[in-house]
């Protein structure tokens, strides 16, 4: 499992780096760039957990807990901004950020005013000072990551619906690309809550570890994107420019733009 692990973080890592060097990028690009960086972050949180990094450092503990609350607002700005393909991000949509920001912001004390000792206490339930934090930030986390699975599905069938009417939408990000990638996120929190209901709300004990299935989708998601986007998708590479200068996409956008359809 430790090798798996490994694989998924080196596999987001690459993943970003290729985005990154990606010569004409788009917003969604970029926000997708951001998001596997956040991935990788998640699954090498939990690695370090696993091997007891913790235990041997333990102001670690507790850095990357409210880091999934920022999986559901990237999926679905990533989803929106592939879909319509503007280059600025609306200062509205920041506002998604704010769990996530508000949950390291109640951390603060927790990060900085305790001791290497009490950090471990509170690791292992001794001192409950953040016992109801964990517990609200868990069913946070849940309900956050279906419910933005749930919108970026959503947005798919208002726009896949109007782009297949007017063009072929076949150039860099599909509608097929863009729901796999929803459905395996919306999949890792579904599993995730199935878990949380069984294992605390019915006491089930499980006879293994059940963080590693859905954390193993997460890893599977990753290869996803790392075989697709390079086999298929066209979304590492650049799409020559025909002779008006802009891409394909920029091209399919202008024109959707400029049939009267409403966003």
């Amino acid at each position: 499992m430790e090798v798996i692990f490994i694989s998924g973080i080196f596999m987001s890592l690459f993943i970003v780096i290729l985005l990154l060097t990606k010569k004409r990028k788009t917003l969604a690009d970029k926000i997708l760039a951001v998001w596997i960086a956040v991935i990788a972050i998640h699954l090498l949180g939990f690695y370090y957990n696993q091997i007891g990094y913790w235990e041997k450092y333990p102001h670690l503990i507790g850095v990357t807990a409210p880091v999934p609350l920022f999986h559901g607002p990237l999926l679905y700005l990533y989803s929106l901004y592939a879909l319509r393909g503007e280059k600025r991000i609306r200062a509205v949509d920041y506002l998604h950020f704010i769990p996530g920001v508000f949950a390291y912001f109640y951390m603060f004390k927790f990060f900085f005013l305790y001791s290497a000792s009490e950090k471990i206490q509170v690791d292992k339930g001794e001192i409950n000072d953040f016992h109801a934090f964990s517990v609200v930030l868990l069913i946070a986390i849940l309900i956050s990551g279906l419910v933005y699975a749930v919108l970026s599905y959503s947005l798919t069938l208002k726009y896949g619906n109007k782009l297949k009417e007017r063009f072929s939408f076949s150039e860099g990000i599909s509608l097929k690309w863009l729901r796999y990638c929803i459905v395996s996120i919306g999949l890792f929190f579904l599993l995730a809550v199935i878990v949380f209901l069984l294992r605390d709300g019915l006491n089930y004990s499980f006879p293994f570890n059940p963080e590693y299935i859905f954390y193993s989708i997460l890893i599977i998601f990753i290869f996803y994107i790392g075989y697709f986007g390079i086999k298929h998708e066209n979304i590492f590479v650049n799409i020559p420019l025909p002779e008006n200068g802009e891409t394909n996409q920029e091209a399919s956008i202008t024109k959707y733009k400029n049939s009267g359809m409403s966003a």
